[in-house]
Order: structure tokens, then sequence, then C-alpha cells
């Protein structure tokens, strides 16, 4: 409890009674004895009613707060939180709400300030902005609350503490499962190789149209329909597709506010929803700091799991082991799938990643999802201006002319390799992946 701007501003008062009080005596002023009673007088009801006033606070005030969380929460999306709150007192009352978010969250639009009379209520809206994945705690609502002589004011905790996951951004995948393939490939950006309709598992008979290939029209059914009429084709269903999330030191890196690791995991969500609407089984395995396996399951619900799965990892100081994490994959799984490995490969990355990617290629067709350094690309555009920039060329040249070399061994493998900025990445392995579905390699 603090006293309040009002008790200040009385006390101030009651010490310039005082100076007034000191300047009669020393001046000897008839009014000298009137001033003193005054001022005495002034202070035991200024104390008489500050007591007073302090005992009504005693006690929490009979105020109800409710606050509405969502449950799930999507990084660098801003949301919003209601609170009610609602006076079942015997008198209004003057207060200034917040609330008590984790430090991952920016709050905006509180603090706020109320006055309740005897039976109403108020509903206020804030909204949070997630800056950090993982479990969000929210503590009680913070409400000051003056006296009711407005004397003093104290905090109180009101309502019940909550907590909510910040999860990836998954609006994107809400608003996909709304449109057809074809837009939802065009607004990611996805470039597709061939038509729509030219898969390897037949699907249906329906008539010729403009663009058909002559190979697609079906003969037997052209002769007894006397019309033409063309074979469709869709992609191939009931494969497996296992993510390898490198959770290591590399993946710390930012290319603005949002990590690499944001940005693979955010390309991991949204390619996982795609061939989970492909009809493909989808699983995870991260490596480097927390080892989390989910094993491939196809459906919709996969991507609750894999969100509830990754929420809170978070990539570690623990430098990258691809031989071991590829030991660990064939010794869990077996059947032939999809391996994606999502890193930042770099040069000195060449010995252990060529044989993780030889060992796992016995068994699975090897995806190599990198995420291109945007420094990098920065030095070689940069003008030349001093030996410092002169330098700072040559050695993002020879960077950039090593990691190609890597590149090319990997594909001399038959391993299909993205190699894309963290900002276009989700676009670069989705072209990848159904590239993959429409050749039939798997």
């Amino acid at each position: 409890m603090k006293p309040s701007p009002l008790l200040l501003q009385l006390v101030l008062l009651w010490v310039l009674l005082g100076l007034l009080l000191a300047v009669a005596n020393l001046a000897e002023w008839s009014a000298a004895a009137t001033l003193n009673l005054l001022f005495w007088g002034y202070l035991v009801v200024l104390l008489l009613l500050a007591a007073l006033d302090y005992l009504s606070l005693r006690r929490p005030p009979p105020l109800q707060v409710r606050r509405n969380l969502p449950p799930h929460l999507a990084l660098g999306v801003e949301q919003a939180v209601d609170i009610h709150i609602s006076n079942r007192g015997a008198r209004g009352y003057h207060l200034r709400l917040t609330d008590l978010p984790a430090q991952q969250l920016h709050m905006r639009h509180l603090p706020v300030s109320l006055q309740l009379a005897v039976g109403e209520h108020a509903d206020i809206r804030y909204s949070v902005y997630p800056v950090q994945r993982g479990l969000a705690e929210f503590g009680q609502v913070c409400c000051l609350v003056k006296s009711g002589w407005k004397l003093w004011d104290k905090n109180f905790l009101l309502g019940a503490s909550g907590h909510s996951k910040i999860y990836p951004n998954y609006k994107p995948l809400f608003r996909s499962s709304f449109v057809n393939s074809e837009q939802l490939y065009h607004e990611i950006g996805v470039q597709l190789s061939q038509r729509r309709g030219e898969g390897t598992d037949f699907r249906q008979l329906r008539e010729f149209r403009s663009g058909d290939a002559l190979r697609q029209i079906d003969w037997r059914a052209t002769a007894r329909f006397h019309k033409p009429i063309s074979r469709e084709y869709q992609d191939e269903r009931d494969q497996q597709v296992i993510f390898m999330l490198d959770c290591g030191r590399r993946m710390r890196a930012k290319d603005g506010e949002i990590s690499h690791f944001d940005h693979a995991l955010n390309a991991l969500l949204i390619s996982a929803f795609i061939a989970l609407r492909q009809g493909d089984s989808v699983g995870l395995m991260s490596f480097a700091g927390q080892p989390r396996w989910v094993p491939p399951v196809k459906g919709h619900q996969q991507i609750s799991h894999l969100l509830d799965q990754i929420y809170d990892l978070h990539s570690s100081v623990e430098t990258s082991d691809f031989i071991g994490a590829s030991q660990q994959l064939l010794s869990r799984y077996s059947k032939r799938s999809l391996v994606v490995i999502i890193s930042s490969i770099e040069p000195e990355d060449r010995d252990d990643l060529v044989r993780a990617v030889s060992m796992l290629s016995q068994h699975h067709l090897v995806m190599v999802a990198s995420i291109r350094q945007q420094a990098v690309e920065q030095a070689q555009q940069q003008e030349i201006v001093t030996l410092d920039d002169a330098l700072s060329l040559c050695g993002a040249t020879q960077h950039a002319l090593r990691q190609q070399r890597l590149l090319a061994d990997l594909r001399a493998q038959q391993v299909i390799v993205s190699d894309s900025l963290s900002s276009q990445m989700h676009a670069a392995l989705i072209s990848e992946y159904l590239a993959v579905k429409r050749a039939g390699v798997l």
C-alpha cells in the first residue's frame, strides 16, 4: 500500500501551513495562535482520515476477475486477450488494471483506468505479441485499487493464473485448410514442374480437356462413349516423410529478428501440412540438443501432434552429429521413406555429412534442405571501397565456392538438395517434395 497523490498533496498543504505558522511566530503576528490551532487540528483530522481510509483496504476488494486466454499463441502474430471484471461490493471502486504475462510476450493496450459502480462490470481487451516459443505463464491480474476517500493505493492480485503455449506460426496452416492445392502453392510461391493430373497413380476417367496430352487419352473408353476420354492421375500416396531437424549451434544464426531455427520450424510445418494433405505419413526426429521422436503417421491430426512436440523446442550450443543422428534414425525406422535433413550446412561438415547421407541412402531417399547464410551473399554484393571490403569479398566468394562443391558432391550421390535463404526455405522445400512425388522415385 502506498499514499495516493491526493494524500501527498494534503501532506504538502500541511507542511506549507507549518511554514506559515513558523513565519507568524517569528513575526509575532496576532493570528499566530489561530494558525497554531489550525495547524495541529489539520494534522489530527488528516491522520484520523488516513487511518480510517487505510483500514478500508485491509482486505481484497470484492471484485471478480476472469481472463479469457487463448490456449495457443502463434510466434510473431499479435493476438487478443480478454479480461472480464465485475464489482460485487457495496461501493464503487476506482482502479488501474494491468496483466502479468511472461517475458516472451510483448503486451499492448495496458494498463487501463476504470471506475466500477456497484454491480457494474467491464470488459477489457488487450493484445500480446509472442517473440519466443515455449510455455507462457500468466500471473494473476494486477489491480491498483484506490481507497474509499482516495487517500491510499494498493495493488491486489485477483483472478486465476494461466498459461498458453506459444507455437511456431501455424496461422498459414489454418488458412490453407480452406483453399485448393493450386491456390495454396501459388500463395506459398511454389513453382510446379509438371501439370496437375500427371502423377503416377490412376485417379479417374473424365472428358478430354484442352491442354491434355494425347498419351492421357483412354481409347477404349473413347470408343465406348463416342467422345474423347482422358485418364487423370494423381501423386502417389501412402508414402513416409521423416524430417530430421538440426537443433545445433548453427541454427541460432539470425536473418533479421527470427532465427534460422524458427524459419526451419515454419518451413517444416508447412511442408508437413502439404505432405499430409497429399496422403503421406509424416514423422520428425530432432538431434543436437533436445532429442524428439515422432513416428510417421498420416492424417491432419498429425499437425497438432507435431505442434505439441516442437512448440518448446529450441536450438542449442551443441555441435551437430550427422552420423550419430543417422544411426539413431536407422535403428528406429527402417521402412523406406523420404528423409529430409534440415540444417545450415557448412563446408566443414563435408566428411560427416557425406558419410551420414551414404548410410541413410542404403534404406531411404535422402533430401538435404540447407539454409544459406544471408551474410555471405551480402558480402559478395557490397561495393568495394576499402581493402577490408576486398578481403571480405574474397572470403565470401571462397566460402560460397566450397559450399557449392559440397552440394555438388551430395547431388553426385543421388541426394536431393535444397539450398535457399531462410525466408525462402518453405517454398524451396515444398517444390523439391512435390517434384519427388511427381517423379515417383520414392
